[in-house]
């Protein structure tokens, strides 16, 4: 953190001025308020992007009625920067635990058999933060996957129940991502003046996560491909020729 006086052009230099003050700090340290901290549990995920922004809707759909259980708004630049944050993350989780595909279509017909080795508990890996500024982690796999056609996204509004509390959604500029066997833990973190917050915990079943990267990458590349705002809209249907002959 440093101060630099300006000086205005005609001024006194040794009269009263104002300062420019460049502020830095790390998220490890982020306050995490005791309503946040117990988190949400979500299932499902739906992506939205309006211009430069992307809201990622966190849904629990294990019981009825199924809601949105967290929002979150992040620019273009955070979002890129989680998506390629998650992709070294599950790289070190199939490092230690094995293939995360495995695991999903385990859930889908039954339980997994546990890793082989020596198993103390639960086990997490060091935190992996992405915020504004930082570089980004190197994905351990190249490109952004590719694209999937969306359901009608309206129609899957209508089929959940969303909050008037989360409708607004919160900011967050920084992720910080934790994993156990069995579940990801995603803190999302408001990196902020004059102390960073976390602002949502989410939690997801670690068979879930394939989806939640391949919904994330789909709308990466759409982002890249389309730009702010996303894809241009559909054409209008063509008129109806004129009847030439009136009379």
């Amino acid at each position: 953190m440093a101060d630099e006086p300006i000086h205005p052009e005609g001024s006194d230099p040794g009269g009263p001025h104002p300062f420019v003050q460049n502020f830095q700090h790390t998220p490890v340290g982020a306050r995490l308020p005791e309503k946040v901290g117990r988190g949400v549990f979500s299932t499902a995920i739906m992506l939205l992007q309006t211009h430069d922004l992307f809201l990622l809707d966190f849904l629990s759909m294990m019981v009825a009625p199924q809601q949105v259980a967290a929002r979150i708004v992040m620019t273009a630049s955070s979002f890129m920067q989680f998506l390629a944050a998650l992709r070294t993350n599950v790289g070190h989780y199939e490092g230690q635990f094995g293939p995360l595909a495995g695991r999903q279509a385990a859930g889908q017909s039954g339980p997994r058999p546990a890793p082989a080795g020596p198993s103390h508990g639960v086990v997490h890996t060091p935190p992996l933060t992405v915020g504004p500024g930082m570089p980004l982690p190197q994905a351990p796999e190249a490109g952004l996957g590719q694209p999937t056609s969306p359901p009608n996204i309206t129609e899957l509004y209508e089929q959940v129940k969303f909050p008037e509390e989360i409708l607004p959604g919160v900011f967050a500029n920084a992720v910080m991502i934790r994993h156990s066997p069995e579940e990801f833990c995603f803190d999302f973190i408001a990196n902020l003046f004059p102390r960073p917050v976390v602002v949502s915990r989410v939690y997801m079943a670690a068979g879930r996560i394939p989806l939640l990267m391949e919904a994330m990458s789909s709308a990466a590349q759409r982002y890249q491909q389309h730009g702010p705002g996303g894809p241009p809209p559909p054409p209008p249907p063509p008129l109806p020729p004129e009847d030439e002959d009136k009379g």
